[in-house]
């Protein structure tokens, strides 16, 4: 088991590092995962992440382990039904990446604190199959909200309206959680009458080209997104968890806002970029640790 006090950066597959956490040792999971775009996802700056790049394609004989949908049909039938009824609704791709998915929510809840919450990010090719699977996995009776995060860009077509919003999934442990009255946090006074809404429907600025936080990332998202839902969701001295960090946005929300937290990721450049992000985007005054590898 990882016995981590402060903030940790763990390179390399989630979900071995999520298994080597102890339970109930997070206050707060908020997350963007691959979405199952169907494409390689890369990078298209001269930014510090310019070499960044994923595989967001799914293939049930190339990315699924034998272990999980065995593991699954034991530890949860019900995401494990998910998975199967995705496959035969959409195809052996969603259900890979759903099974992909299900694994790491369960050691997800498993980490949470009873009073815990976990935010997931969505887009519209899979937002619907994921909610099933949190269903699943955290009961649907621990479904708080759809947010939806209105971000204003997207191209326009003339065969159905233009998609310019993102879903971010709430779901809490238990009934008794932490959570805060949304509100403008301080620190993102740059954004401040910029950001609109305080429901569950947010509108905030996606990082554009010039944005001062822009790392180059494929699939970055504004810190003022994420430093929200860290204030609503956990208090100060807190563990903020997110297994898929990439650029560190949620991990730079989390130390502008006092809270501790760690990072997973497979991208050999998530050290560096967040190390330059924590000395430009919070003070300069967090010293990041060596990476933990697993």
């Amino acid at each position: 088991m990882l016995n981590i006090h402060d903030r940790a950066l763990l390179q390399g597959d989630n979900l071995p590092s999520l298994r080597a956490l102890p339970d109930e040792s997070v206050h707060l999971i908020a997350t963007d995962p691959p979405f199952n775009t169907g494409r390689q996802v890369r990078a298209n700056s001269n930014r510090p992440a310019a070499e960044a790049e994923f595989k967001d394609r799914w293939s049930w004989e190339q990315d699924i382990d034998p272990e999980w949908p065995t593991f699954l049909s034991g530890a949860c039938p019900a995401a494990m039904s998910v998975v199967e009824a995705s496959k035969a609704a959409h195809g052996n791709d969603m259900g890979a990446f759903l099974c992909f998915m299900a694994v790491r929510l369960i050691e997800m809840r498993r980490v949470l604190k009873n009073d815990g919450s976990i935010y997931v990010h969505c887009d519209p090719t899979s937002g619907h199959y994921v909610k099933q699977l949190m269903d699943a996995v955290f009961g649907a009776g621990h479904f708080q909200n759809e947010i939806i995060w209105s971000y204003g860009l997207g191209g326009s077509s003339p065969r159905r309206f233009s998609r310019k919003h993102d879903t971010i999934l709430f779901y809490t442990k238990t009934d008794h959680y932490t959570f805060n009255k949304p509100q403008t946090p301080a620190t993102s006074h740059r954004l401040r009458g910029r950001m609109k809404g305080t429901t569950d429907v947010w509108s905030i600025p996606s990082v554009n080209n010039m944005a001062y936080e822009r790392t180059g990332y494929p699939t970055q998202k504004p810190v003022a997104l994420y430093e929200r839902i860290i204030a609503a969701s956990s208090s100060p001295g807190d563990v903020v968890l997110d297994p898929f960090c990439g650029s560190g946005t949620t991990l730079v929300a989390a130390e502008r806002l006092g809270r501790r937290w760690i990072g997973m990721d497979t991208w050999d450049g998530a050290y560096d970029t967040l190390r330059g992000r924590l000395e430009r985007e919070a003070g300069g005054s967090a010293a990041l640790p060596p990476i933990q590898c697993i």
